[in-house]
């Protein structure tokens, strides 16, 4: 057959794509503007790994634990219909670029780099912390200071717990202690803070947005020590490094970060045992270790 008279081939299938204006409508807005520029299917969000949605550049612990509130791990996902566009006969002769992402940063999945470092990386082999990290950074492909996470698998979800890391994490958590002004704020959608900290007298006020903070983890809580009569004093301890880490709201898994890659060996180590010892071994069915753009390494507890 000449390539003259070829054509196209549907196999009598009904081609779609995303509407991608419409779609992620029951996620935050600055999640969805980073799923959208990423070209992320929700269909693929359940099969997707906590580290490989973490790797998409603008998603943290935050937007990983709002993702999975509405997409869980193995869930399948049905498109509403306006979130579906089918496509032209012009559209399915044409290369489907609605695949594409919208940065090439996250082809790197299965590009050559990535592909190399994976051969790097034993997946039988449980390293020792600091063995971990030196091999982290050898297989290492980002051309920017990554972020190093711990992934924890534990035999049950745990309540927050508390720690101070003896080095820095590489970020700054935004701390605000609740006024009329923060309850202005929560009003117009503006959550631009990472932890909030109340006294009791005014809890009651906070309370008829629990429904907002809530899910994101922001309201303030006494077993946390967020609600406090000495509100400067808990923000100034939190400042100074104190920091609350959490397991999933729905599934036994942690994610924590721990500092970047670009830090000294020696740090990391000492802020991953941090943690290690915080949650305690025994809660810890398994241990992962990944920078923004690399393979996983399993970790010796």
């Amino acid at each position: 057959m000449s390539k003259k008279n070829s054509k196209p081939s549907t196999n009598n299938q009904v081609l779609t794509t995303i509407n991608w204006e419409t779609v992620y409508s029951d996620l935050s807005t600055r999640t969805a503007k980073v799923l959208r520029q990423a070209r992320i299917h929700p269909e693929k969000l359940p099969q997707m790994t906590d580290g490989e949605i973490l790797a998409i550049e603008g998603i943290g612990d935050k937007g990983l634990e709002e993702i999975r509130n509405k997409y869980p791990a193995g869930e399948k996902i049905e498109l509403k219909q306006e979130e579906i566009k089918p496509k032209t006969t012009e559209e399915i002769s044409k290369t489907d670029r609605s695949q594409w992402p919208a940065n090439k940063r996250h082809l790197f999945r299965n590009g050559k780099k990535i592909k190399t470092a994976r051969t790097q990386v034993d997946k039988n082999k449980l390293y020792q912390p600091k063995e971990a990290i030196e091999l982290l950074k050898k297989v290492n492909i980002a051309k920017f200071n990554a972020t190093v996470t711990l992934h924890l698998n534990l035999k049950e979800r745990l309540p927050k717990v508390e720690i101070n890391f003896p080095y820095s994490t590489g970020k700054t958590k935004k701390i605000e202690i609740a006024t009329d002004s923060t309850i202005a704020k929560i009003e117009k959608g503006q959550l631009d803070f990472d932890i909030l900290i109340a006294t009791p007298q005014m809890m009651p006020k906070l309370a008829k947005y629990a429904r907002i903070l809530g899910p994101k983890g922001l309201m303030p809580n006494p077993k946390m020590g967020t609600v406090t009569n000495d509100p400067e004093k808990k923000k100034k301890e939190l400042e100074g490094g104190k920091t609350i880490i959490k397991s999933e709201p729905k599934f036994p898994l942690m994610h924590v970060n721990i500092g970047k890659i670009e830090q000294k060996t020696e740090e990391l180590v000492a802020n991953l045992q941090t943690v290690i010892d915080a949650v305690k071994p025994k809660n810890i069915l398994s241990a992962t270790l990944a920078s923004t753009m690399s393979p996983g390494i399993k970790v010796q507890i």
